[in-house]
């Protein structure tokens, strides 16, 4: 039998679930976490490394010499004795000449022959084999340079042979009247090359010289019919020579004040280090390289390239970025003192007890850097006006004067440190700075790639 009473339906009361709230914890966690990783600055680490470094510029240069040109007193086809680039003494057989080809033709029809010595192939192969080691198609001026150097190594064969016959076949045949002997007036290095600058003097140059389109060289070695007053051989009297350089303006500017350079020639990588003069005529820069050695080296050449080194640096090499500045007291060296339990240096500061009295308590601090006056502490270490105290001569002085040092986060530790440098030659990515500075850096040291992102004394890891 019913009541008459409604039933209701009764409402469960809401729960809150626990596992969702936790997940929605620590995703939004993980999501900030995210957020601020993304946003933040990184720190990288960069290993030190020894470098160096330089501003090296390329130039061409015009090499002036000590040179003569000899020519012949009479016509005729001339034989020569000695090889280019033979240094040669006074009164020595250069050449000679047959007026009418009379002692060749004698020669010519002897039955002996020119052969090759071992020296004289070894000669010719390592002609060739340097040619082909440096050709470059941009250099096609190279191949009429080992066109000439051939031929001179064949002539200097083939007449050092028929020296030999002319000898032999002038005593059994009695024909001398028309050949004669032309010895060196002079001793030094003879070449067989002319190009019209011999006469140029250093003094006289203009950057008009350094257009090479139009540069000319005469080889002066032939077995055609020479004229008498004609140019038969060079010689160049001693080792000192000079080379002329143009300079742009910037280029002035670096080498202005320079005493001496390091140089570096570009055919063969040769360097050495140069006495250097500029100068300005006109609106044109000139520079003087002047040298006492190698001429020989480069004696078929007017025209040279070389690389000058300037602000030429050796040490330990560092990202620029990784460059910071940090403010330092500067404390006179006598207030400096050896203290505490670990022997430590240090200062002596002047505090106050209680009761008004002075107390002197020692503070640990490491010297940044030092000159003949201050040595440089940290200024998280004191407040400025802090008084400190030299036991010795009882004197007290004001902490209050800063200076600014360079240097970087070392994080060899897992944590920055600053690290005082030196910078002996900058650009813009990288920088040489000197070794073995005291509170520096040493090779393999680990820094901060970007000064901006560390925190000092702050764990990295």
């Amino acid at each position: 039998m019913s009541s008459g009473k409604k039933i209701a339906r009764y409402r469960k009361r809401k729960s809150i679930n626990i596992g969702f709230l936790v997940f929605l914890i620590i995703f939004v966690y993980v999501l900030i976490s995210v957020s601020i990783y993304l946003t933040k600055d990184h720190l990288t680490i960069y290993e030190v490394k020894e470098g160096s470094t330089s501003d090296d510029s390329l130039y061409t240069g015009i090499i002036f010499r000590d040179e003569e040109i000899i020519n012949t007193s009479i016509a005729g086809y001339i034989n020569y004795y000695h090889g280019d680039g033979d240094r040669v003494s006074k009164n020595s057989t250069i050449y000679s000449v047959d007026e009418n080809k009379d002692s060749y033709d004698l020669i010519g029809n002897s039955e002996n022959s020119v052969s090759l010595s071992p020296e004289d192939t070894i000669k010719l192969k390592n002609e060739i084999t340097g040619f082909q080691k440096n050709y470059e198609d941009s250099n096609y001026k190279s191949v009429y340079d080992f066109k000439y150097n051939m031929e001179n190594s064949v002539l200097e064969i083939v007449n050092n042979s028929k020296l030999a016959k002319l000898q032999s076949v002038l005593k059994d045949n009695g024909t001398s009247s028309t050949f004669k002997v032309v010895k060196s007036k002079t001793s030094g290095v003879i070449t067989y090359s002319v190009d019209g600058m011999e006469g140029l003097a250093v003094d006289s140059v203009t950057a008009e010289n350094f257009k090479s389109d139009s540069y000319k060289k005469t080889q002066l070695r032939t077995m055609d019919l020479i004229e008498k007053g004609r140019p038969v051989y060079k010689i160049v009297k001693n080792d000192n020579w000079s080379i002329v350089l143009l300079l742009d303006k910037e280029q002035y500017k670096k080498l202005n004040d320079k005493k001496s350079v390091r140089i570096i020639f570009s055919d063969d990588g040769l360097s050495t280090t140069v006495p250097i003069s500029v100068y300005q005529k006109g609106t044109d820069y000139f520079a003087k390289l002047d040298l006492d050695k190698f001429m020989i080296r480069y004696i078929n050449q007017r025209f040279i390239n070389v690389e000058i080194e300037v602000n030429a640096a050796e040490g330990l090499k560092i990202p620029v970025s990784s460059i910071v500045e940090k403010e330092f007291y500067q404390i006179p060296l006598e207030y400096f003192t050896i203290g505490g339990d670990s022997g430590s240096n240090g200062l002596i500061k002047e505090t106050y007890k209680d009761n008004g009295d002075v107390d002197y308590v020692f503070v640990p601090a490491d010297i940044y850097y030092r000159d003949e006056k201050y040595g440089y502490i940290d200024a998280r270490l004191f407040e400025s006006g802090d008084r400190i105290h030299n036991e010795k001569t009882d004197k007290q002085f004001n902490i209050s004067q800063k200076q600014t040092l360079e240097g970087v986060f070392n994080v060899n530790k897992g944590y920055a440190v600053f690290r005082r440098i030196e910078v002996l030659y900058e650009n813009e990515e990288y920088c040489i700075i000197k070794k073995g500075t005291e509170y520096g850096l040493s090779v393999y040291d680990h820094i901060a790639l970007d000064g901006r992102t560390a925190v000092e004394q702050k764990i990295i890891y």
